[in-house]
């Protein structure tokens, strides 16, 4: 079955409840790490990530080319599989002497004592990257959320046992490169086809996508860390920290946006193939009428007791930082409706789009990143993240406008949901007032009355997610 055959909110669903287990345990790992490691130690381990996710963008690229080919009619999946274990090999060998060179004479990271587990973890992000790419091209793509909560599952203990076993941060990233060798198997068999060797005009049609998935995945990656590169090399690994776990607060944002960009590029580019833009336009808006619907609450929620959050959770070493919290959040609503368009972009066989004004973006976020970082520091780096994002969601809409006049972006249920959460806010801050928060218990009475306060005036005042929530329940009870 191809992707524009499969059920599209049945597999979101199952996605986003992979992503709920995986959030769990992630989650509560990231309580116990920045608690124990504290925001140095625990900025130092995502300094480690981000340099991972940002050099890992040529495997990456390669897959997401894979990706593309597999998703269109023909195409054969097994010398696509191969192609990309093949690319994974390859460039690994090429890109870790080049870390290391590039850590020898610039020195701008401290990662004393980190190169050797920084390799390990690489070698194995990059073949789970391209295999995971893969799978989520088949029509179960909800299967590479859940490949994502197997290797969760893995880490969190095994980063717990590294850790306590006196390694540090450096067991952190061990923890995640086991974890992630273990989940690659299981990702294999979801696969369900033996790898074969690609022919050389399989490997052409591939590169030619990929000379623009690559650079694609370098602006990209680069964008959405430019910030913590920026934090951890003119400031220091505690600012990384404290960034994070904002950043971690505002996660499950992206849980259903996140799942349903990853299957609309593929829906999108099957539905081109077969040259039915209707249906195109019909996936594209029901993805921008609920891709955010997580993340309005969280900002809201955010917005009226951002201290309180962090505090709450990560502890006192993590106090006055709300507002980054708030701008973060913000960023996520933006970000989640960005994602859908560039999906779509990617889907309709114009990857070198993405790349213009992934690039435009990129430059415009690092210049105004590095000059607010220095006058205003860590509020400076967010502000630039809001402002470049904006940036790109405006050029992301107008091309799409190009290709379907009639397309709606600002959607009724987006409208809905906005409002839903605004009421939310009102309620959420007048009781916060009230009470505060001392303990646990607290927190969680006003985010649980604010989630209920925010869905019962959805399902009052939108019908469209009422029929939403009745279809994919059916659906899913049918399955």
């Amino acid at each position: 079955m191809s992707a524009g055959e499969a059920d599209f909110g049945v597999e979101i669903s199952k996605g986003v409840l992979a992503k709920f287990v995986m959030a769990a345990i992630g989650f509560l790992g990231s309580i116990i790490f920045a608690r124990t490691l504290g925001p140095s130690g625990y900025g130092t381990f995502y300094v480690v990530i981000t340099l991972v996710n940002v050099l890992d963008n040529p495997v990456t690229g390669w897959g997401v080319a894979c990706k593309k080919r597999i998703s269109e009619r023909g195409f054969p999946t097994a010398e696509a599989l191969g192609s990309g274990l093949l690319g994974a090999a390859v460039l690994s060998i090429v890109l870790i002497p080049l870390m290391f060179l590039f850590q020898q004479y610039t020195g701008i990271y401290d990662l004393s004592g980190l190169l050797a587990p920084f390799s390990v973890l690489f070698i194995a992000i990059c073949f789970f990257a391209v295999t995971n790419r893969i799978l989520s091209a088949r029509s179960n793509f909800s299967a590479a959320e859940w490949a994502d909560t197997l290797r969760s599952l893995f880490t969190t203990p095994l980063q717990l046992v590294f850790v306590l076993l006196g390694f540090g941060t450096a067991g952190m990233v061990y923890g995640l490169a086991v974890a992630t060798v273990l989940t690659v198997p299981y990702i294999l068999y979801r696969i369900g086809v033996r790898p074969a060797r690609p022919s050389r005009e399989s490997l052409a049609n591939i590169t030619s996508y990929a000379k623009y998935s690559i650079p694609n995945g370098f602006i990209g990656t680069t964008q959405s860390r430019v910030d913590i590169l920026l934090l951890g090399a003119l400031l220091s690994s505690a600012t990384v920290g404290e960034y994070q776990v904002s950043m971690q607060l505002t996660m499950v944002g992206t849980f259903i946006g996140g799942v349903a960009s990853m299957g609309l590029m593929a829906r999108v580019s099957d539905h081109w193939s077969r040259d039915k833009p209707d249906a195109i336009i019909d996936d594209v808006t029901n993805s921008l009428g609920y891709a955010s619907v997580l993340a309005i609450p969280i900002f809201f929620g955010a917005a009226a007791m951002p201290n309180d959050l962090l505090v709450t959770v990560f502890g006192p070493q993590y106090s006055g930082i709300g507002l980054v919290l708030i701008g973060l959040a913000f960023f996520r609503v933006l970000n989640m409706q960005s994602s859908q368009l560039a999906s779509t972009i990617a889907g309709l066989d114009r990857p070198d789009i993405n790349t213009r004004i992934g690039l435009i973006v990129l430059i415009l976020n690092v210049g105004l990143g590095y000059t607010l970082l220095l006058k205003y520091g860590i509020l400076g780096i967010v502000a630039a993240t809001v402002i470049s994002e904006v940036v790109r969601y405006t050029a992301l809409s107008y091309t799409i406008k190009q290709y379907f006049l009639d397309i709606s972006l600002f959607t009724q249920p987006l409208r809905h949901q906005l409002l839903a959460g605004a009421t939310m806010f009102v309620l959420v801050d007048r009781l916060h007032g009230i009470t505060g928060v001392s303990w646990w218990g607290e927190l969680l009475v006003l985010i649980g009355l604010g989630g209920l306060v925010y869905f019962v005036s959805l399902i009052a005042i939108s019908e469209s997610f009422r029929i939403t929530v009745r279809g994919v329940l059916s659906d899913a009870l049918s399955d």
